[in-house]
């Protein structure tokens, strides 16, 4: 059989690459952002080798120069139709993932790139999609009168709230619900919470929000008071439980809630980060943006000031806490599955800010 990959550069998709080359004997095509062939192999296996130098020589990885925001993802048409001709099942996980931008700078490749995903996997051989969205879709969901959401619940304009990302993500589900019902398409929808550092490395890349947030409190001394929990898992337990499900039979037309069995309470962010020898106190939400503002000189204070969808996702106020999300049906598929949960506990956020510190100590102010 022949996956195609979308994404799989990125922080979740080289790690779900990495997963499908492990549980398969498949060949695993990537579409890369890349100026021609040579330079997409080259991003492809540097960003595995990166997760698993074991797989990252794999000769059934191929890299081929694709932009999601471009017809036939900017293919020759020769091109395109031999890959869909030769994919039995398409893996969508790249999007842009900017959460301060607009709707219109990220829609092309979130909304318009799943659309061509989606057309895609009805032209030639008929392909299962597995789409992976975000829980980020119900990110105000409180506002819009849903104190809890499940897998069963449709994700609206109302319930994303008006932040660009989220917005494309509602979209994006949208196209790909299209899909099914005119085109007969088979897929299965995925949505991550919150993603956390790598459980065995504590690696996370500098654009990551966990990583923000933290250095932020780190430069600033000081972390809001939160109110909510997040449904949240590390990136690599997210790859592992999206492959495993994606391979079990039967699961065509499901939408799985990817996440730990537990919800993460914000504050464990500061208060690991304070355990771990960062003398932090605790701020109102006004203080804490007054001082971002005043470290405005620090690249990670002006980009948490930037990220006003932080008030939702840290839960900065009573009525805009993160909604409670169900999860049950999906944790169970996991666990039946096979896919441990990470230890997150005090060990795992040791490796997490000891990783931190090493790859960005003198942005920290830790020279």
């Amino acid at each position: 059989m022949t996956l195609v990959l979308t994404g799989g550069t990125g922080f979740v998709g080289s790690r779900l690459c990495a997963e499908l080359l492990r549980r398969t004997d498949d060949v695993v095509v990537c579409l890369v952002r890349a100026e021609d062939s040579v330079k997409a192999e080259e991003r492809t296996r540097s960003a595995l080798a990166a997760v698993d130098k074991g797989v990252a020589g794999s000769a059934r990885l191929r890299a081929v120069p694709a932009d999601l925001s471009a017809d036939r993802f900017g293919l020759g048409e020769d091109t395109y139709r031999r890959l869909a001709d030769e994919a039995d099942a398409v893996y969508h996980s790249g999007a842009s993932v900017h959460l301060a931008a607009r709707y219109e700078r990220v829609a092309p490749v979130n909304v318009g790139g799943t659309r061509r995903v989606a057309e895609f996997c009805t032209t030639g051989t008929s392909k299962h999609l597995h789409h992976v969205s975000t829980l980020g879709v119900f990110l105000t969901a409180r506002e819009a009168g849903l104190e809890r959401v499940a897998e069963s619940t449709e994700p609206t304009l109302r319930t994303c709230g008006p932040f660009g990302y989220p917005q494309t993500k509602v979209e994006a589900e949208r196209a790909v619900a299209a899909a099914v019902a005119d085109h007969g398409l088979e897929a299965t929808v995925y949505r991550p919470g919150l993603i956390l550092a790598d459980s065995r490395d504590g690696s996370a890349p500098a654009t990551d929000l966990t990583t923000c947030v933290i250095a932020a409190a780190i430069v600033t001394g000081c972390y809001p008071t939160t109110l909510g929990s997040l449904p949240a898992s590390t990136a690599d337990h997210t790859a592992q439980t999206i492959a495993a499900l994606s391979l079990t039979p039967g699961t065509a037309g499901n939408v799985f809630h990817i996440m730990r069995p537990e919800p993460l309470p914000v504050r464990e962010l500061f208060e690991r980060t304070r355990e771990h020898g960062h003398p932090l106190r605790e701020v109102t939400a006004q203080q804490w943006r007054n001082a971002l503002h005043e470290h405005r000189a620090s690249p990670w204070a002006r980009a948490a000031y930037a990220l006003e969808i932080c008030t939702y996702t840290l839960g900065l106020t009573y009525a805009c806490r993160p909604p409670e999300v169900g999860g049950d049906a999906s944790v169970r598929a996991a666990e039946a599955a096979g896919v441990p949960v990470p230890d997150t506990g005090p060990a795992y956020f040791r490796r997490l800010l000891t990783r931190l510190e090493q790859e960005h100590g003198d942005s920290l102010g830790n020279t």
